[in-house]
C-alpha cells in the first residue's frame, strides 16, 4: 500500500528543542541539569494540559522561588529557541509537493504551538497537529496515535511515522 500520510514529531525532529541551553542563558546561577530536574514534574503536567502557561509559571514561582517575570521570559525564550532544524522545511515542502498528507503528534504545550502557528513556517504544512496538552495524553501512549487516526479516519497502513530526519 502506498504511503499517503506522514506523521511527524516536532521537537528535535523539525525544530530544535534544547531546554538546557535556554536554562543556561536564562538562569546562569543554576546548574542546568539540576534546574531541569526540578522543573520536570510540573513540565510533565504542563505537557498533559493540566496547567495553562500562566498557571505553570505560578507553580514554578512557588517551587523554584523565582520571580514571575524571569519565568515568563524563560517561557518566551523556550518558544523563540525552537527554530527549524536544517533541512526540515525543505523536507516538508518536498513531501507536500508529492501530495502526501502531513500530520504531527507532539508532546507539547498549547501556548507553544499557538506561538508557532503565528510566527513559524512549519505549522502551515500540516493538516493537523495533535498536541498532548490538548488531549491529556503523552507519547508513546497508543491513545495519542489512535486519536489522530480516529479524528482523520486514517488507515494506519497508509501512514508512516518520522521521529527523526
Amino acid at each position: 500500500m502506498k504511503i499517503k500520510n506522514v506523521v511527524f514529531d516536532i521537537g528535535n525532529v523539525l525544530v530544535r528543542w534544547a531546554p538546557l541551553e535556554v536554562i543556561k542563558t536564562s538562569f546562569p546561577e543554576f546548574e542546568p541539569e539540576d534546574f531541569y530536574h526540578k522543573m520536570r514534574p510540573i513540565w510533565i503536567d504542563f505537557n498533559l494540559g493540566k496547567f495553562t502557561e500562566d498557571e505553570a509559571i505560578s507553580h514554578y514561582q512557588r517551587s523554584l522561588d523565582l520571580p514571575k517575570e524571569r519565568l515568563a521570559n524563560f517561557m518566551f525564550a523556550l518558544k523563540r529557541h525552537q527554530t527549524p532544524l536544517e533541512g526540515s522545511i525543505e523536507l516538508l515542502d518536498k513531501l507536500q509537493k508529492l501530495e502526501i498528507n502531513l500530520f504531527s503528534i507532539t508532546d507539547n504545550i498549547r501556548e507553544f504551538i499557538d506561538y508557532h502557528r503565528k510566527v513559524s513556517e512549519f505549522p502551515k504544512y500540516f493538516k493537523d497537529i495533535i498536541v498532548s496538552s490538548d488531549i491529556g495524553v503523552l507519547k508513546p501512549d497508543n491513545r495519542i496515535y489512535q486519536h489522530l487516526l480516529d479524528k482523520h479516519h486514517l488507515n494506519p497502513r497508509a501512514c508512516d511515522q518520522l521521529d527523526c530526519i
